[in-house]
């Protein structure tokens, strides 16, 4: 921990919601961020204080001028190549929010120009660091997954109109709650399977709120391993203080049953005794344990968890759905 707690790092783009689960990790480790930048300028003034640290409205100023050993960078869809290109070219590692562009064509460039640099990238699929997957992998044998099954319905898209409503343009997103939410289970299958890609065999997008990019999505997929994956994603849950969200999973093996919800694992085996497992199916609770996992990974010089070329698998299919949700058509 102490090796972490040297490196100076930076916040660029703080305005994005995401950013105050990593700051949690800061807070309760004592990590050292030495500059955030925003082009809000209250904004970042506030996180500033909150940090005790300079606050810039120039991300490029910020690199310049500070020279962080680490950063953690987050902006617009559409304008995350332009922000990842900024780290590449000053040989600075950092993290990258998902999906790193609009399209697989970004990240592609990105994944291309890191690795001839050899500029350290880390992208937070962060289901990767949870309890729930690491057991998975420890428990069932990629090729013994036969259907993963995902529904993940979050809050409605007027929560993003207060702090980031580019996320309901599609030219600046890129797309709604498949391309938001979608990516992490795309991910968590391929990566549970061993697979490198899938073909997309169907996709229903749905526009219920008025806004460009959809809010309501269903997407079925055949993983190279030849499982099946199905991912249903929505900006459709009303949300309390106590519930945001609806999150549920259901994975077929070839010899058992996992059914994934409301803090719990039930798992059930040809031959064995039901048994159910207490833990964190809330995805929030991974970013700080992304945060100082992927500063640890760094700093021993290892790969991160997940990196470019993951982004860029998930992102080939994500594209992949998109497309087939747009085509339409009935036979």
């Amino acid at each position: 921990m102490e090796n972490i707690r040297k490196l100076k790092l930076a916040f660029l783009g703080v305005s994005h919601w995401h950013v105050p689960l990593y700051l949690e990790a800061v807070e309760k480790e004592g990590l050292f961020v030495a500059a955030v930048s925003d082009p809000d300028e209250a904004l970042a003034g506030r996180f500033a204080a909150r940090l005790g640290c300079k606050a810039y409205t120039d991300a490029e100023k910020l690199l310049d001028e500070v020279k962080p050993d680490f950063v953690f960078a987050f902006d617009m869809h559409c304008r995350m190549p332009a922000l990842a290109d900024l780290l590449i070219d000053r040989r600075i590692p950092f993290s990258i929010e998902k999906p790193l562009g609009v399209s697989a064509a970004d990240a592609e460039r990105i994944r291309d120009r890191a690795k001839e640099a050899g500029v350290f990238v880390a992208i937070p699929f962060i289901w990767r660091y949870s309890d729930l997957v690491k057991q998975l992998r420890e428990s069932t044998a990629p090729e013994d997954f036969v259907n993963f099954s995902y529904i993940f319905i979050a809050g409605p898209p007027s929560r993003y109109l207060e702090s980031s409503a580019w996320m309901l343009e599609k030219k600046l997103a890129g797309g709604g709650c498949m391309t938001n939410l979608g990516v992490h289970f795309i991910d968590m299958a391929l990566y549970l399977s061993g697979s490198d890609c899938a073909e997309v065999l169907g996709s229903s997008f749905h526009y219920m709120n008025g806004y460009d990019v959809e809010d309501s999505a269903v997407s079925l997929a055949r993983l190279s391993s030849g499982a099946s994956l199905a991912i249903q994603t929505g900006y459709a849950y009303p949300m309390d203080e106590e519930n945001k969200r609806d999150n549920r999973w259901n994975f077929t093996t070839k010899n058992g049953y996992y059914t994934i919800g409301d803090g719990r694992l039930e798992t059930r085996i040809m031959g064995r005794e039901a048994k159910e497992t207490l833990l964190s199916t809330d995805s929030d609770v991974y970013y700080p344990v992304y945060t100082v996992e992927t500063l640890r990974q760094y700093v021993q010089g290892a790969a991160p968890a997940a990196g470019l070329d993951d982004m860029v698998k998930t992102r080939r299919i994500l594209d992949a759905m998109i497309a087939k949700a747009e085509s339409g058509g009935c036979v």
